[in-house]
């Protein structure tokens, strides 16, 4: 019997975390593949995020479980910078740079078999 893991992306989350301070959208200018994809548990999967957003050097992935409203920070990218959080640490890595582009190597484990997870990456600027 073939299982399968479905992961899912989404440019939702850019529509509120790329606000400029004019109300201006910049959701078109960060790009998110592949928009959805279906993968065998225990293989490790690419997505990749980038920008073409003058002055924003951060990239940060979130994830969202199904039937769970709650955005969870995984990591970002801050320049040449990667962090990931600790409790994502065995599942999540993180690479790239923040002023471009960013990849998240995610590892399914066999208990997310038949889950379905949203996958989300916005672009900011550098925080001080």
């Amino acid at each position: 019997m073939l299982k399968n893991v479905v992961l899912e992306s989404n440019h939702w989350l850019k529509n509120i975390v790329l606000l400029g301070v004019s109300g201006e959208s910049l959701s078109d200018q960060v790009h998110q593949n592949p928009p959805h994809l279906i993968t065998k548990a225990e293989k490790t999967v690419q997505l990749s995020c980038s920008h073409t957003i003058k002055d924003y050097r951060v990239i940060l992935w979130y994830q969202q479980l199904k039937g769970d409203s709650a955005l969870n920070l995984i990591g970002y990218v801050n320049y040449n910078a990667p962090t990931t959080e600790d409790q994502y640490k065995n599942q999540f890595s993180i690479g790239g740079n923040g002023a471009e582009s960013s990849t998240i190597n995610i590892t399914l484990k066999r208990e997310h078999v038949g889950s379905t997870t949203i996958y989300y990456c916005a672009a900011s600027k550098a925080q001080c």
